[in-house]
């Protein structure tokens, strides 16, 4: 089957060749013994970026948010955080299991966790010495399960100050920093002080193949090093890894813009679609959500049938599938995808009942 494109993710990006000639003449030496230089020259220029003391190498996102909320927390604390974040949506049962927090979580409307939503969570049970204490707030940014939309920075320095006068520590959950930065004009480092901790992703549309860093006080690394090391995630010559992410930092943030824009191009070819609901037809990043319940299919089976056609899509949740931009998609491949799936819900609505003539009309528009 030929690929027409993959909207699964922007983790589906490939190292493109000066990225790979770059790993294959990176120096290395061995991390744990904090002896490679390129890990080192990464995670000087991570912690500088985002106005931080000190960062650290990490495998993978859920690592580093994992790590820092082992640093932050005790067992038994409490973790405040909104339902539809990575934490929360993809990482509770880490968060069990590994830091043995409980998350006390609200759904928002529109995805951003805002000083009230904490102050209701913490005002929603007892507080006394007996009882889980609220210890961690964690936001994140660009919000994913909202379509990617911006963490606003007046929002996240509002609940900065808040957190600082609770005596709450706030870990920012930055695996699309970048993404948000380009697209608000705001520098990562300003989203950053909002922040104790944060941690950032170089395998989604930075490019790189792997790893992610975990960034906030020299003592707090040096503790994060520790739980690193518990978790398995101490790795020897990891240098050429490390270049990989250093050269994505230093060529494909920019980039970032063009994923932006063909999300924009993305919805409103999908917009032309029958049966299909563009949830929002304005992204402001790379995610473009759409609503398939009218085809008659569960997000799943449309899945499904588009990635027998060379279309490959994310199904969520009620009637909803996620398509990505990234650097490995084009828009000439986005008019390909669109066409094919305009072809496959006629051929789904054909089979359910006589097709209307809006269906049978050239639904598309575009060449």
């Amino acid at each position: 089957m030929r690929i027409i494109a993959d909207l699964r993710s922007d983790t589906l990006t490939n190292p493109d060749l000066p990225m790979r000639e770059v790993m294959a003449c990176a120096p290395v030496g061995d991390d744990c013994y904090g002896e490679d230089p390129s890990v080192r020259a990464l995670e000087l220029r991570v912690a500088e970026m985002l106005g931080k003391e000190a960062a650290l190498f990490m495998p993978s996102g859920t690592m580093s948010n994992q790590v820092a909320l082992r640093v932050h927390t005790q067992p038994g604390d409490e973790v405040i955080t909104e339902t539809g974040y990575h934490i929360s949506y993809f990482e509770s049962a880490q968060c069990a299991d590994l830091a043995r927090v409980v998350l006390h979580t609200t759904t928002t409307a529109d995805g951003i966790l805002r000083v009230e939503d904490v102050e209701r969570l913490i005002d929603a049970k007892p507080r006394g010495a007996n009882y889980a204490q609220a210890s961690l707030v964690t936001i994140e940014n660009t919000v994913a399960a909202h379509g990617g939309v911006v963490f606003p920075l007046h929002e996240a320095q509002a609940l900065a100050a808040f957190a600082r006068s609770q005596s709450l520590a706030i870990h920012l959950d930055g695996a699309r920093l970048f993404n948000a930065s380009v697209a608000s004009g705001v520098s990562a480092a300003q989203f950053a002080a909002c922040a104790d901790s944060v941690s950032v992703c170089f395998a989604k549309g930075l490019g790189a193949p792997f790893g992610s860093a975990l960034c906030g006080t020299q003592a707090f690394i040096n503790e994060a090093k520790r739980y690193r090391k518990w978790y398995g995630g101490a790795l020897h010559q990891s240098g050429m890894l490390a270049a990989a992410a250093l050269f994505a930092l230093d060529t494909n943030i920019e980039r970032l813009e063009v994923d932006h824009d063909n999300a924009q191009f993305l919805a409103g070819l999908l917009s032309t679609l029958p049966k299909i609901s563009v949830s929002n037809p304005n992204p402001e990043t790379n995610f473009v959500f759409f609503d398939v319940s009218a085809t008659g299919l569960s997000p799943r089976e449309f899945s499904d049938m588009a990635a027998k056609r060379g279309v490959l899509l994310f199904p969520w949740t009620k009637g909803q599938v996620r398509a990505m931009t990234h650097a490995g998609v084009s828009p000439e491949q986005l008019v390909s995808a669109c066409r094919m799936l305009g072809e496959m819900v006629r051929e789904v609505r054909a089979a359910q009942a006589p097709l209307e003539p809006a269906d049978v009309a050239d639904d598309t528009g575009w060449n």
